[in-house]
């Protein structure tokens, strides 16, 4: 198996569904409080939402991948967390980075086929930590 990642049963992997991109982004609150007679101070205030976003592609009408893209839209609408899974390079370890939830999925088709899908379809997938409790998923990679 060459998969990359998973996100809950959806698995990423050569084909059909192909990885191209991975960005993660962890935020802290840092607001500026007013001083009397000089410039603003910053206080660290906490940890903002941590968010990881996935770009791939597939190519339907030789490879398939439509359907498992929409198999990935409809657990985005099952509303239910899922595990975020990645693995090592020359198949090591799996690692679970933790729960996830799914905020947007999306897509770019081109060269669209008489099916209305497009021949190139890029798609993106916008995740974020389920319990926000500080675990893992900060500093994913």
């Amino acid at each position: 198996m060459s998969a990359v990642l998973a996100i809950g049963p959806h698995v990423f992997e050569i084909l059909p569904l192909s990885l191209q991109k991975l960005s993660e982004r962890t935020k802290m609150n840092w607001p500026a409080t007013k001083r009397f007679g000089v410039g603003p101070a910053r206080q660290l205030t906490g940890r903002d939402e941590d968010t990881f976003d996935i770009e791939g592609v597939y190519y339907d009408q030789e490879f398939g991948g439509h359907a498992e893209y929409l198999a990935l839209k409809a657990t985005q609408s099952a509303g239910e967390p899922v595990e975020l899974i990645g693995w090592a390079a020359g198949g090591g370890a799996a690692s679970v980075f933790g729960t996830v939830v799914i905020l947007e999925v999306g897509a770019e088709h081109s060269y669209l086929h008489t099916t209305g899908i497009g021949r190139k379809v890029e798609f993106d997938v916008k995740l974020a930590p389920f319990g926000g409790d500080g675990g893992p998923f900060g500093g994913l990679f």
